[in-house]
């Protein structure tokens, strides 16, 4: 099927050049070609993301185009995806790190002290400068797993957590916090090149060790602000690793 494409694509570019003797031995070639057609009309491409995607739909009456066309689709379908800082701790077990976010004794979020950390002054500058230029997300392509570009008072990296009854739960990939947009009108933009689209997410989800609420509700305030109190800052904290989870 290969073959057909290119035997057609050579006969386009010759132009008025082919007689009418020749167009007659296009015949076979041609259906091969609609052969293809209609095998790439239902292409389904494939994502590591969280959810397929919908089924390509290509309709158009130049088969040449056609397969252009999906194989644009394809590469354009390929929604982008981010992996998260790994923590490196030394022989005792620890590391070295800073509070980025802090949601409960629960879920906190920080950065340790690395080399991949003290990227993130440069990957902001990168976002503030460029990110706006980058194009929309289509609707279809805001999907539990990708990763996308939103300005929310400055240009954050977030990830998509949920898409619910119209709203998209997403997450700071490098500090942490949580932020909702409507799901049709986002402003979720394509990461740009660079630090942006290559930089795993530099924020650590962590919690405290062994550690429970005396109330079945949940953790109060008081036990919030206890915390905040004792790490927030500029301030540098050592961290021994019990244990890892996914």
């Amino acid at each position: 099927t290969s073959r057909a494409v290119e035997k057609v694509m050579s006969w386009l570019e010759r132009g008025d050049s082919v007689g009418e003797d020749a167009g007659d031995s296009l015949d076979q070639p041609l259906e091969e070609l609609d052969l293809v057609q209609h095998q790439l009309v239902d292409f389904k491409p494939t994502v590591d993301v969280d959810g397929p995607l919908k089924s390509v739909k290509i309709a158009s009456s130049d088969p040449v185009k056609d397969i252009k066309s999906v194989l644009a689709e394809e590469e354009e379908c390929t929604l982008p995806t981010l992996a998260w800082q790994q923590v490196e701790e030394d022989q005792h077990g620890e590391f070295q790190f800073m509070v980025s976010h802090i949601l409960s004794p629960e879920e906190m979020y920080l950065h340790p002290v690395s080399e991949m950390s003290g990227q993130l002054a440069q990957l902001e500058v990168e976002m503030g400068r460029i990110a706006g230029y980058e194009k929309l997300a289509r609707v279809e392509e805001v999907m539990v797993g990708s990763v996308w570009a939103v300005l929310q008072e400055m240009w954050y990296r977030v990830r998509v957590n949920a898409v619910s009854h119209g709203q998209v739960e997403l997450q700071s990939i490098d500090y942490g916090h949580y932020l909702h947009v409507d799901h049709h009108d986002h402003h979720l933009h394509r990461l740009p090149p660079g630090l942006a689209s290559t930089l795993p997410g530099l924020a650590v989800k962590c919690h405290l060790s062994r550690v429970r609420p005396v109330q079945d509700k949940g953790w109060g305030k008081l036990a919030l602000q206890m915390i905040t109190s004792c790490l927030e800052g500029v301030d540098q904290h050592t961290a021994l690793v019990v244990e890892r989870s996914d």
